[in-house]
């Protein structure tokens, strides 16, 4: 009878491997130093992952799905407790960004079907659901912004900049790890409503999801 799959330690060796892979890279990460790290023998790590690749892959994949949760609609969100929590996560999470940095750099010339996945897809999830966000707080009247299109394209740049950077240069980022006061900073030019027209010069709201184009 065949011995089931610890859960608890593939999760251990996942979170091990991701912390490994975004530090050292691919090709300088060995499974025998996962192992050690999660407090397993190399052959523990085998029973769960075929080979190092496989284990890399089931890393890229557990944090694009994390991301996709994260980015998934929810009852009663504004655009600040979004993008608050979108950093607060990779704060507290800086390999999520860093298996994908490898991903891309390492991986860039194989044909896999988990390479293939566009890398851009990510960040137009995000200014999908800043545009989403910007465009209820316009039905709203707490924010307005001229283009919203342009809006979210800029807003989703400077938050994936930061994510960037708190993954390349975390040193840099540790006086400014305030995921508040950034998004603060960022959205203070969208909070101020254009003034409410006189009666005479009202014209009915545009349909809801409705904003300018060109897309994302």
């Amino acid at each position: 009878m065949a011995r089931p799959k610890d859960e608890d330690l593939r999760g251990r060796v996942l979170a091990v491997a991701s912390v490994e892979f975004a530090a050292r890279g691919f090709a300088a990460t060995t499974v025998a130093a996962v192992g050690a790290a999660a407090g397993v023998t190399k052959g523990g790590v085998y029973f769960h992952f075929r080979g190092k690749e496989e284990l890399f892959f089931a890393v890229v994949e557990h944090w694009r799905e994390a991301h996709r949760r994260l980015l998934q609609p929810v009852a009663g969100a504004s655009l600040r407790g979004f993008l608050v929590e979108y950093l607060r996560f990779h704060f507290r999470h800086p390999e999520a960004a860093g298996v994908l940095r490898v991903l891309a750099s390492e991986f860039r010339g194989h044909f896999t079907a988990q390479v293939r996945e566009d890398q851009g897809a990510t960040a137009r999830a995000v200014r999908l659901r800043i545009r989403e966000l910007l465009s209820q707080g316009a039905l709203e009247r707490s924010l307005f912004a001229t283009d919203p299109a342009l809006a979210a394209f800029v807003l989703g740049a400077a938050v994936e900049g930061v994510v960037s950077l708190a993954d390349t240069a975390p040193r840099d980022v540790e006086p400014f790890r305030h995921p508040e006061s950034i998004v603060d900073f960022l959205l203070a030019p969208y909070e101020t409503a254009p003034p409410v027209p006189s009666l005479d010069q009202r014209r009915p709201d545009p349909p809801q999801g409705v904003d300018f184009l060109p897309p994302l």
